[in-house]
Formats: structure tokens, C-alpha cells, sequence
């Protein structure tokens, strides 16, 4: 039997890249913080179901906000790594990346009572030697590939690539938990969570978990200001940018319900 793993990216509707052209880096301390209002929104809706999740924290809102990474931990949620400034991994040097990660447990570590053992990289932006930065910090499992070859910002990974199983391993001490594509004749769709959410029909988007859950592992994933129709919002995006972000962002919050009433979800952490 196929199984759901539920996770949460935590970052702040700022950190999106595509905020990028509208809020720089260095706007972030004056931008309009929003993150821990909407991660609570997400640990009630858990409460409500009972159901345990794994939160791959962004460093940057964990020093920010170390209340609320205690609060996680302690309402029973697995705690993972975001990396720490929300940079892709592609755009830095080796040495950068591992810095950021270095960052991002020296912050998460001393605010929790369990080890930090999951990374995800921002905009699932994974190479292959990020998994031996990964190895060598002692995490034991990345769940960053995300195979949709067309696009933008998505990472590659040269293994498991060629794997079907959600779960695979890449070396003696790491495994990667990928995130599921719907695979239709003649196209393979993205249908882990996200914009691929908000944008879709519920029920259609039932169905397609329902289907790929017929052959492999379902991963599925939301950020905070996934359910915030009240953040700030630019008409100067790109109309693509637009459509990622802002999307049914009302409609979310009463989706991801009836996603946790209809699945037995479960941490990453759990299978790994």
C-alpha cells in the first residue's frame, strides 16, 4: 500500500523567488512578516486532523521566529532544514552552499529535542554535489528532486533520475524522497502541492493523487503563504509570476482540510 508524506516549506511570502524582482534581499527585515501567523493556520489545521507532519524550516525565520520552531517541535512535527537564506543551490559556490546549510542547523538545532535529519533545497533546486555537502553534514535524507524537466528553477539530480520509486537511495548514508509526477499518456504533470494545488480543481487533484498513489509513494508539499490571500501583492509581476503566487491563495486553507480528511498523511521522516 502506497503511502502520503506531508511536509511544509516555512518561509515567508517575501522569500518566494517570485518576489524577487518586487522585495531584494536586503528589504526583508522591513517587509511585512507574515510567516508565523500562517504557520500556526497549518499546525491547528494538523491539531484538528491529528495528523503529523515534517517541517523543512527556512534559518532566516528560525532566528527570527525561535517561538515558533519550538512550537513545532513540540506539537510533534519533524523538524528538517530549508538551508538558510533561501538562495538556489545552482547560483552558489560549494563552499556557499555548505555554509548556508552549516547555518541553518546552527540555528535549528538548539530549539528542538530531535535530530535534524530531512533538508529540501529552496525551489527544489538540488545538484548532485549538494547530496555530498549533505552526506558529510550527517543529514540522512534530501527531499528535493522534483523530475519536471521544463522548469525554471527546478534542480537535477543524476540519480535517482531514471527511478520511478519515491524513496531511493543515493548513497550508503542518504536517501531521496522525490516528489511524484502524474504520469498521463504522452505527458508527465507535476502534482506534488504548491501552485499544482491551487490551481487545479480539488476533486481533479484528488484523482491524480489517487493515481499515482497506484504505483509509488505520494510526497506532497505547501508554504505558509500558500494560504494567504491577504499578503502583499504586486500588479508589476510578470503575469507568470502572478499565476504561480497569488492563484486561489483564498481557496486554500479549505483544500488543504479536505486533503488531510480524505489521506492518512504522515511525516517524511518516518519512512526514512
Amino acid at each position: 500500500m502506497s503511502r502520503y508524506f506531508l511536509s511544509f516549506d516555512i518561509e515567508d511570502w517575501f522569500h518566494a523567488h517570485n518576489m524577487k524582482p518586487m522585495v531584494d534581499r536586503s528589504d526583508w527585515e522591513t517587509a511585512e512578516q507574515r510567516v508565523s501567523v500562517n504557520t500556526r493556520r497549518i499546525l491547528d489545521l494538523l491539531d484538528n486532523h491529528e495528523i503529523k507532519a515534517t517541517f523543512f524550516i527556512l534559518g532566516w525565520v528560525a532566528d527570527r521566529y525561535p517561538d515558533l520552531v519550538e512550537e513545532i517541535d513540540s506539537r510533534g512535527h519533524e523538524v528538517a532544514s530549508h538551508g538558510y537564506n533561501h538562495k538556489l543551490l545552482y547560483e552558489q559556490s560549494q563552499s556557499d552552499v555548505r555554509s548556508d546549510i552549516e547555518r541553518s542547523l546552527d540555528v535549528l538545532e538548539p530549539l528542538v529535542s530531535q535530530s535534524i535529519r530531512g533538508y529540501r533545497a529552496p525551489s527544489f533546486s538540488i545538484t548532485d554535489w549538494a547530496v555530498d555537502i549533505l552526506s558529510d553534514l550527517g543529514f540522512k535524507y534530501d527531499s528535493s528532486s522534483f523530475p519536471f524537466d521544463t522548469h525554471d528553477r527546478y534542480g537535477r539530480l543524476t540519480h535517482p533520475e531514471d527511478s520511478t520509486e519515491t524513496i531511493a537511495t543515493l548513497n550508503e548514508n542518504m536517501t531521496e524522497v522525490q516528489l511524484p509526477l502524474l504520469d498521463l499518456p504522452g505527458i508527465s504533470l507535476p502534482w506534488a502541492g504548491g501552485g499544482y494545488f491551487r490551481v487545479m480543481p480539488y476533486p481533479v487533484y484528488q484523482r491524480g493523487l489517487k493515481r499515482i498513489a497506484r504505483s509509488r509513494d505520494v510526497v506532497f508539499y505547501l508554504h505558509p503563504w500558500d494560504l494567504d490571500p491577504d499578503q502583499p501583492q504586486f500588479d508589476e509581476l510578470p503575469l507568470s509570476y502572478r499565476l504561480r503566487h497569488y492563484t486561489n491563495l483564498d481557496r486554500t486553507a479549505d483544500r488543504l482540510n479536505r486533503l488531510l480528511e480524505q489521506f492518512d498523511w504522515q511525516p517524511i521522516g518516518s519512512a526514512v
